[in-house]
């Protein structure tokens, strides 16, 4: 393996960052409910939403490394290069429309952040408003999760069964 045959630096840390985040945030996501009500509650919630917020900054700063200098490797070619292109940016896609949704929980519901300031709720009087929002959110939050799982275990595939390289090129200590 060459290094033309590698991501850059910047790609993979982005890459990794991205994919680390995207757990941390629905292993909490899942269990904020499970806090007691009140403060443990409230700092949990705005963790999720800080993280969210870091979530957004890490996924422009990608896109931005990506279109203006990120290494560009040869994809295969017919239809598995399509089904390939079409999974990354379905699973950019996905990260950018369930950090909007939850900007939009955050708006509709209303919440206090760490006890310092409060987002005012954009309705009230609206609860089936509110739930479907954040039921929104939980979904695209799943589907993001299901389809970075499949695409792990087709980096694990390629690596242990086509042994054709590809997860080296993510890699950050194969470099």
């Amino acid at each position: 393996m060459t290094t033309d045959n590698v991501y850059d630096t910047k790609t993979i840390y982005y890459h990794w960052i991205s994919a680390a985040i995207i757990l941390l945030l629905w292993f909490v996501g899942q269990n904020i409910d499970s806090f007691e009500k009140g403060d443990p509650r409230v700092i949990v919630r705005s963790l999720h939403i800080t993280f969210g917020l870091i979530l957004a900054i890490v996924l422009a700063l990608r896109v931005s490394w990506k279109v203006r200098g990120g290494e560009k490797l040869p994809q295969p070619e017919g239809i598995q290069g399509k089904i390939t292109q079409g999974t990354h940016h379905l699973l950019y896609a996905l990260i950018g429309i369930t950090i909007l949704i939850g900007i939009f929980a955050v708006w509709v519901r209303g919440d206090n952040l760490f006890n310092l300031f409060t987002v005012p709720a954009f309705n009230t009087t609206d609860e089936d408003l509110e739930d479907n929002v954040v039921e929104l959110h939980e979904f695209f939050a799943n589907s993001l999760l299901i389809f970075a799982a499949a695409h792990a275990l087709l980096a694990v595939w390629h690596h242990k069964i086509l042994k054709d390289g590809i997860l080296k090129r993510m890699w950050p200590s194969l470099k």
